[in-house]
């Protein structure tokens, strides 16, 4: 199967060849397990490990290989990875220790998966939004599940103004039909939501055939078990490609507060109204933004907007203490390196 198969175009073989020493093959990396990567290579599907130079050189996780990625391989059986090629879009949450977790690479569509059997949050959605702008990626929520709520319409209705929406059932509607006519032939798409929305379901019936093991949700609560353990790239029928990773439990986003206000259109239009340039719509006179948003809606960017400054202080942290390791080890390889020749 050719590379056209999985995304390669004329943009990927420039970059390939700004980024990739001699002798090397493109690849693109189409699941991510436990630290092993599956790829697809001119010649087919092939196993790779990391080049021991790549993970060392990586100042941080989003640094390594993510599911989506070109990637410069050697012809060996395990292939090493030895680069990635330079990224369009990244999806990648902040964790615990200030570091972040790259999603995926390369996607040009994310559908936003929310469940309407109970574990319906606009909060959430809104915290989805911003990851998604963080990458730089166009979202689509997607609200499944529609066959099992009360009212469909008005939760279609409370997140229509936040990024173009759809309703779809996974186990009734024609759910190619419903999704494919929001991506182009060659561009990827990726599915992200919490643990039982039903984004298998959904990938089952884009495929037409049983490919991720789904569950029931639990009754007390709607939520689900995770039933997808890895990050994978599938083709589509209609000839473009799909990452389906895991539920996320948490969604940290990064240190960017322009992505929040990427995400908050609404707030950043209205605040052009206010009294004060420099209004943080907590109180001032005459501010336009409290005077006309929902109170919990500008809860929630304020919410966000705080996350968004101490994620940025902990990652420049985080980066400081890993340039100064780098260093140090650096320095370390160096003196042996002396006292082994005097």
């Amino acid at each position: 199967m050719s590379l056209l198969n999985w995304g390669w175009t004329s943009f990927w073989a420039e970059r390939f060849q700004a980024s990739a020493p001699t002798g090397l093959l493109p690849a693109r990396i189409v699941g991510v397990s436990r630290g092993e990567f599956a790829l697809e290579i001119e010649t087919g599907r092939t196993r790779a490990e990391l080049s021991g130079r790549l993970e060392y050189a990586a100042a941080s996780a989003v640094e390594l290989p993510a599911v989506g990625d070109w990637v410069a391989v050697t012809p060996t059986d395990p292939a090493l990875i030895v680069a990635i090629v330079e990224r369009r879009s990244l999806f990648a949450r902040a964790i615990e220790n200030g570091d972040r977790q790259p999603l995926a690479a390369n996607v040009d569509i994310a559908f936003l998966v929310c469940g309407l059997d109970g574990d319906f949050n606009i909060r959430r959605v809104e915290r989805y939004l911003v990851l998604a702008r963080e990458a730089g990626v166009d979202p689509i929520i997607v609200l499944n599940k529609r066959d099992v709520c009360a009212d469909p319409a008005a939760a279609l209705q409370a997140v229509a103004s936040l990024a173009p929406a759809v309703l779809v059932s996974a186990l009734q509607d024609d759910i190619p039909a419903l999704l494919g006519r929001f991506v182009e032939q060659g561009q990827t798409a990726a599915l992200l939501g919490s643990s039982g929305v039903g984004k298998s379901t959904l990938v089952n019936a884009l495929l037409g055939n049983t490919v991720q093991e789904t569950f029931a949700v639990r009754e007390d609560d709607a939520r689900g078990r995770h039933t997808t353990t890895s990050r994978a790239l599938f083709r589509m029928p209609g000839d473009w490609l799909l990452v389906d990773m895991p539920g996320l439990r948490a969604v940290g986003i990064g240190g960017s507060s322009t992505a929040v206000d990427d995400a908050f259109e609404d707030i950043t239009e209205l605040a052009t109204q206010c009294r004060f340039h420099n209004c943080t719509h907590s109180g001032e006179p005459d501010c336009a933004v409290t005077a006309n948003l929902h109170p919990r809606r500008l809860e929630s960017y304020h919410k966000l907007q705080r996350e968004a400054a101490y994620q940025h202080r902990k990652e420049d942290a985080t980066a400081a203490r890993a340039q100064k390791e780098k260093w140090k080890a650096i320095h370390r390889a160096h003196n042996k390196h002396v006292d082994k020749r005097t």
